[in-house]
Parts: C-alpha cells; sequence; structure tokens
C-alpha cells in the first residue's frame, strides 16, 4: 500500500530515491528552503541598497527574486535532508573489525590530537591573546571596584590567574600564560568528551574524523582556547549541557542522583558564566517541563530545575555580595532600541516633527548622533545615550518615532543582527577594523594596554605561525579562498541548527528538538546583542556540529518507536 505524506513511518529503511515524492519531506525542504532564500534576498539588499523594499516595484521585485532562489535553496536542503536521512540509516556508521576501543581510549586520542593541534598556537601567541574585555575586568581587580556588567565568576577566574602571576617569574604575563594553559587544557577535554559521546554512542566515524579536524584546525577553536574572553568557557559549558539534556531526555537520563547533581552544576556554572543565559534558560523550562510531565519524569525533572535556579540565584547573589558588586548597567539591553531611534534621527532627520526631534535630543543629541551611528555596532551610540534622566520619557519617544518609521526600525534591526542569519554576510569580520597592525578582524587578537608594570607582554615563540595565523583572522584572507568564508560564517551555526530542527521535525522524531531548545532561545537574545561577534556564535560553533552529528547515532538507541 502506498504512504502518503501524513501517514508516511520512519523505520529506519527509507528508500532515499523516493523521498522527493513524499509530500511531508517536500513541505520541510520547501519551508527551510524559503526561511534560507529570504534571508539571502534581505541581506543582499541591505548590503548592496543599505535599505529593504520601499516601492511596489521594489517589492515585486524583491518576489520573484524570492521565489527562485526559494526553488534553488529548497533543492539544496532537500539533498542535504537525503544526506541525514542516509546518515541515520546507518550509511558510514559501520567500523572495520577489531578495531573497537574502550571509550577512555578514544578519550585520551581526541585530548591528544587536539592539544597537539593547539599547542603550536598558545606558542605563537604566548602568554594570551589577551583582548576583548580583559582590559577592563582586570581594572576591577586592580581597583577591587567590581561590577556585574561581565559575569563575576568570570572576572574572577580571570583576576586569579592574573594576580597569581605576581608570584611567578615574568610576572603577570606567566599568570595569563597559566590561564591559556588551564582554558585550553579545559576546552580540549571538554571537547574530545563530546567526540568520545559520539564514539559510544555509534555515530558515523566519517562525521566523527571531520568533527575532530574542525576542532583540531578551526582558528577560532585554537586561537580563542588561548583567549581571555568569558565566551570560551561558557561555551564549553553550553556543549555539556547540550549533552546532558539529549542524555536525560531523549536516551531516558541516568537514574542516579550523582547524574542529576552534575547536571544541575554544569547548569548553574552556565548561567554564571553568561549574564543573558538565565533568560534563554528560564524561557526553554515550559517546554522541558512539558515534554518530562508527558514522559512521567515531571516531578524529577523539576527537583532538578529548581535546584539549578536556586544554585544561580545563590552563586550570583553569593559572588555580588562577598565583591560588594556594582549592578550593571540596562544599556545593553537598550542596543537595538536606541540603535533604531538613532538610525530614524540620521535617515530622516528632515521628516521628523519639532516636538519629538525636541525629546530626542534629550537622549541622542544632535552634536554626535550623526557621526556616531554605525548601523552594525550599536556601542558608540549606546555608551553615550542618555538613559537614566527620563526611561519613561525614552520608550515613549522609541515608540513614536516607531509609529512614523516602522521599516526603518525593521532595517536597524536587520542590519544590526544581519551576521546571525545571513550567511554571505563580511561585516563580522570588520566591526572594530581590520588587518594586522590592529590586531582586529575576524577575531579580535590586539594586546589590551594596562597600567604601568601591570603589562601584558607579549612573546611570541613561533612569530611564522603568528604572522601566518593573523593573515587568516585579522586581515580576513579566508575570504579570497571560494566556499571557505561560509564556515567562517557565525549564521552558518544557526543555519546547521535549523537544518537540525528541520529535519527531526520532519521525521516526527520530536524528542530529538529538546537539545536544540536552549540554543534557540539564546540566540533569540543575541539578535539583541550590540553586534556581530564570532565569539558571540561560539557556542553554536562548538556544539552545533555534535548535535548534526547524533543525526547518525542508532535511532533504536533513542527508541524511536515512542516518538512523541
Amino acid at each position: 500500500m502506498k504512504t502518503t505524506g501524513t501517514d508516511r513511518k520512519f523505520n529506519g529503511k527509507e528508500n532515499i530515491a523516493e523521498l522527493p515524492k513524499d509530500k511531508r519531506f517536500q513541505k520541510y525542504t520547501f519551508g527551510l528552503g524559503f526561511l534560507l532564500a529570504l534571508s539571502f534576498v534581505l541581506g543582499g539588499m541591505l548590503t548592496n541598497e543599505r535599505r529593504t523594499c520601499r516601492t511596489p516595484l521594489e517589492l515585486i521585485q524583491m518576489l520573484a527574486i524570492l521565489c527562485i532562489m526559494t526553488f534553488m535553496s529548497s533543492i539544496v536542503t532537500g539533498l542535504l535532508f537525503m544526506l541525514l536521512t542516509g546518515l541515520r540509516n546507518g550509511c558510514g556508521r559501520s567500523r572495520a573489525a577489531g578495531m573497537e576501543y574502550e571509550s577512555r581510549q578514544a578519550f585520551a586520542f581526541y585530548t591528544v590530537v587536539i592539544l597537539l593541534c593547539w599547542l603550536p598556537v598558545f606558542l605563537a601567541y604566548y602568554p594570551a591573546v589577551f583582548a576583548y574585555d580583559a582590559e577592563g575586568q582586570l581594572y576591577q581587580v586592580l581597583a577591587h571596584d567590581y561590577s556585574t556588567h561581565h559575569p563575576l565568576i568570570h572576572t574572577l577566574f580571570l583576576g586569579a590567574f592574573y594576580k597569581l602571576g605576581e608570584k611567578l617569574p615574568g610576572s603577570f604575563s606567566s599568570g595569563m600564560a597559566l590561564h591559556s594553559i588551564v582554558q585550553l587544557f579545559l576546552m580540549a577535554v571538554i571537547l574530545a568528551y563530546a567526540l568520545t559521546f559520539l564514539y559510544r554512542e555509534k555515530s558515523s566515524w566519517v562525521m566523527r574524523i571531520l568533527l575532530l579536524l574542525f576542532y583540531a584546525l578551526f582558528p577560532a577553536n585554537s586561537i580563542l582556547a588561548v583567549s581571555t574572553t568569558k565566551d570560551v568557557l561558557f561555551s564549553g559549558l553550553v556543549l555539556l549541557y547540550t549533552l546532558k539534556l539529549y542524555q536525560w531526555c531523549c536516551e531516558g537520563g541516568e537514574e542516579r542522583k550523582e547524574s542529576d547533581i552534575l547536571f544541575i552544576l554544569i547548569s548553574a556554572l552556565m548561567l554564571l558564566f553568561r549574564n543573558n543565559a538565565v533568560y534563554a534558560w528560564l524561557l526553554c523550562q515550559p517546554f522541558l517541563l512539558y515534554f518530562t510531565g508527558k514522559k512521567g519524569r515531571l516531578k524529577r525533572y523539576a527537583v532538578i530545575a529548581a535546584a539549578t535556579l536556586l544554585a544561580f540565584g545563590v552563586g550570583s547573589m553569593g559572588l555580588k555580595a562577598s565583591m560588594s558588586a556594582q549592578r550593571g548597567s540596562p544599556r545593553e539591553m537598550l542596543s537595538v532600541p536606541l540603535q533604531q531611534m538613532a538610525r530614524t534621527r540620521v535617515m530622516h532627520e528632515s521628516e521628523i516633527d519639532d516636538a519629538t526631534r525636541k525629546k530626542l535630543d534629550e537622549y541622542l543629541p544632535a552634536e554626535w548622533v550623526f557621526a556616531a551611528y554605525n548601523p552594525y555596532l550599536a556601542d558608540p551610540v549606546k555608551n553615550r545615550a542618555v538613559i537614566h534622566d527620563d526611561p519613561a520619557g525614552l520608550i515613549k519617544t522609541w515608540a513614536e518615532l516607531c509609529r512614523q518609521f516602522p521599516l526603518t526600525y525593521v532595517d536597524a534591526f536587520l542590519d544590526n543582527s544581519i551576521g546571525y542569519w545571513y550567511l554571505a554576510d563580511k561585516t563580522h569580520a570588520a566591526i572594530y577594523g581590520a588587518g594586522t597592525e590592529s590586531g582586529f578582524g575576524y577575531l579580535s587578537t590586539d594586546n589590551r594596554t594596562m597600567p604601568a608594570g601591570y603589562e601584558i607582554v607579549e612573546h611570541s615563540y613561533l612569530p611564522g605561525l603568528r604572522s601566518f595565523m593573523e593573515r587568516i583572522i585579522s586581515d580576513n584572507e579566508y575570504q579570497k579562498i571560494p566556499l571557505l568564508p561560509v564556515i567562517f560564517s557565525p549564521a552558518f551555526y544557526w543555519w546547521m541548527l535549523c537544518l537540525y530542527m528541520a529535519f527531526f521535525l520532519y521525521r516526527r522524531e520530536y524528542r530529538m528538538l529538546i537539545p536544540a531548545l536552549f540554543l534557540t532561545a539564546y540566540y533569540l537574545t543575541l539578535l539583541l546583542s550590540p553586534t556581530v561577534l564570532i565569539r558571540y556564535m561560539y557556542p553554536f560553533v562548538v556544539t552545533c556540529p555534535v548535535m548534526l552529528c547524533l543525526v547518525s547515532q542508532f535511532p533504536e538507541k533513542m527508541g524511536v518507536k515512542n516518538r512523541q
């Protein structure tokens, strides 16, 4: 009997050649293809025209291009679905007889390979990539004047190694070198654990080898491993949290207190290492409680969730109280609204009525806003805007401008977040400039300035390798190699997650969506962030490839016959 797209059963023996005839297959490949095409159309318009469509003719042209691109991208997504179906059916999963190893042997192998590949980068950037927010965080440590603007736990973690440097030969630079070694080792262990997890799950050996090469050789991994940014350890914790969530929801979880305690510890640390992580985590909880309720494990997960929130609250308040830390500014949350107001003023100054313009002057004065506005970076406007004197008036003025210029508000939001969803975007690689001399580009490798006597002194032991790496991530020469910019694109990892979710929606394996919940919610917070940087997307860089590898795991081990 012939099956339709609505009664199709997935039993691990699908005929891949017949998939394009299936209505459900067509629906999901078209849906994902449409979203991908829409991102290219909008991204192309913003890049070339600096705005989206305004006239009926432009709208017609946009729809025509969208139709063509949707057709093309649907073919691509269809081919990807067929590839994933083959992996789900077991292609590439078999291993040669007599080549089985214990998990600890595989773990040791993965750890050593990653460390050996990262060690030269550490020597090239010795003692550390002292960039991003390190200067501001360590000023807090030196002055004993702490703020929650940056996660306190990371400021103290970084500061502990910095102060330890006073007691080591080489002073503060030695402390930062020790920080690099510890962080590099921790990240290598976490990534090796993820690979070993995939090994135990008997995922595709081809995908595991590709993932190992990606972890070991992709420049963002090795350079960020020795960087002082908070996003590194946070990303490692996100990866561990996602794998624990996968075990708990997709495999039933271990019925042991030790496993639940570890889950709580990883979750609480993850929330402590990034200020916006708690909002994403809270957004996920109703879905997780609903799912666990259907599986008869509501009480157990409710205890885990409550304990996580309690541990986070106690840890956060305890750190704040012990350090007498001041509360961070709400400016970060106003990045997009202030960008929208600034863009409206820059583009429609003559069209704004006198009363609104006078009110706007209180928050974004004309004497600096025209020069400060950058469509891809909110910091110049956000850091100078007057927001505390009259918050209610600020909200009212924002709403009034939104009513008058809604499309400009949309364009401001899209431009500020373009690198998160547009694969061809290049602005994220030059947010602060680009070039080896400045140390800015795809990644920041500039050495931040500290007070006299407290400097971090660079001493490259492999200057040739450093020069080569700088050409890639500061001069952005990777953009000259065909297809390579896609892998470097922050948006690539978001679309990888979308592919994962669309594929399991198509197959009705809804439990496999649970591990994607946090990353999806966290992505929503990134859309409201001040700019697009690969370090902000680093949780996706280390986690999404692992999730895609789980496609090739044995479905029968997942209990696919009992899909929800």
